[in-house]
């Protein structure tokens, strides 16, 4: 093998250095020295005098030294490597694929207290259930609490719903209405969030507006208001009579709500002088049966009369009643509530109306006020859940196909 001058034979190496590794032999230099010395393994350093590199040698086929043999004093790299952290969401798995993150922990929902005038009534049981469906939707847990109808035990459940601190925020259909206002107070002042459902909390049944400061929400058609629409319904139940008797039942006599309701009435008929009422009762709010003995009691002292008006359950009841005396059709039936009964009976041409009764509504409406007051959102303040119906709730056999019962009756 022919002697390569040294200075060929250091950029010699350079060359291999950059395309392969060190030559696993080499030979002598230029300067009468023998080949055959153990060679340093770093490469002599490029002499920077001009001197051009020699061509590469071309390959000996036959020599299977070629290939440069592998330098042992070369660092591992793979040694060097770190160690994948196994924590680390980007480290590939051993499939090849990027491992997912962990998923966070949910966040705890929050409690909410419903303190209900009674689970068994169907018209709360309806609210109740477009509740729960909303607040699944918003990660809030529910516990009902069951007054039974009870003042007593329901300022009992108040007091220790707010004493527990167990909770975020209170529901409240009130049976006692401004007897709730040092609970409700309480509770405002312990941090909970306040809505009110259904009933008055306050002296002024004329506005849904929440007469508490510091209520989120009051979710309620206001006994007044629902009053003139009955009002509304009975002009145009007279409105081809003349003149036009009309028989009351209340559910309550001497009750607020009941009495704001029938003042409400009074005022819109009160432009009317056809009108006039002939007789009163009470259903007692007893189911068809109240509406039954009411109606048999008024019929000894106003055998006839036009105009029935009264909540479903005792226009129920008057149905029977009249129809039993052949006097169905001489009636025409105005209710108040928008129950199952009432929608069919319009539907069926024995009802003249109804004003619309919408608990699944105020039950949805009550608790979107609910999140929005736990979730910082704005306050709702004062819901009337029938102001947005069609023709403000006012049910005919015009416009009966445009609602469904949200209640039983």
């Amino acid at each position: 093998m022919a002697r390569i001058p040294r200075t060929r034979l250091s950029l010699l190496w350079l060359a291999l250095v950059a395309a392969f590794a060190l030559v696993a032999a080499s030979c002598g230099g230029d300067d009468g020295e023998e080949a055959g010395g153990e060679q340093t393994q770093e490469p002599a350093p490029a002499d920077s005098g001009g001197d051009e590199a020699a061509p590469e040698p071309a390959p000996d086929e036959g020599d299977e030294t070629d290939e440069p043999a592998p330098d042992e004093s070369a660092p591992d790299t793979a040694a060097q490597e770190p160690a994948p952290d196994e924590g680390d969401p980007a480290v590939p798995d051993e499939g090849g694929e990027v491992a997912e993150p962990e998923p966070a922990a949910p966040d705890e929902p929050f409690q909410v207290a419903y303190l209900s005038a009674s689970s068994a009534n169907t018209w709360l049981l309806s609210s109740r259930l477009e509740m729960e469906a909303v607040a699944e939707a918003n990660n809030i847990e529910i516990t009902e609490f069951d007054a039974q109808f009870d003042p007593s035990l329901q300022t009992t459940q108040f007091q220790d719903v707010i004493a527990s601190g167990a909770y975020d925020g209170v529901i409240l259909v009130s049976i006692v209405g401004i007897g709730s206002l040092p609970d409700i107070e309480a509770a405002l002042g312990a941090g909970l969030e306040v809505v009110t459902l259904n009933q008055v909390v306050g002296e002024d049944y004329t506005t849904s507006e929440p007469q508490v400061p510091g209520v989120s929400a009051n979710v309620m058609a206001a006994p007044f208001v629902n009053g003139k629409r009955l009002g509304e319904l009975t002009v145009l139940a007279c409105a081809d009579l003349d003149p036009c008797e009309v028989v009351y039942i209340y559910g309550i006599k001497g009750l607020p709500i009941d009495d704001a309701a029938r003042a409400g009435l009074d005022e819109v008929i009160a432009a009317y002088p056809a009108i006039t009422i002939v007789a009163e009762g009470e259903g007692q709010y007893l189911g068809p049966e109240g509406g039954i003995n009411a109606t048999q009691d008024i019929l000894q002292v106003a055998p006839d009369f036009d105009v029935l008006v009264g909540a479903d359950q005792s226009v129920q009841g008057a149905e029977i009643v009249l129809a039993d005396e052949g006097k169905l059709d001489q009636v025409r039936l105005v209710g108040w509530g928008g129950s199952v009964p009432a929608i069919e009976g319009i539907a069926g041409g024995r009802w003249f109306g109804g004003v619309f009764g919408a608990p699944g509504d105020e039950g949805r409406i009550a608790m979107e006020a609910m999140v929005s007051a736990l979730t910082g959102g704005p306050d709702l303040g004062g819901v009337d859940p029938l102001a947005d119906l069609p023709d403000n709730g006012l049910v005919t056999a015009d416009n009966v196909d445009l609602f469904t019962p949200q209640w039983d009756g």
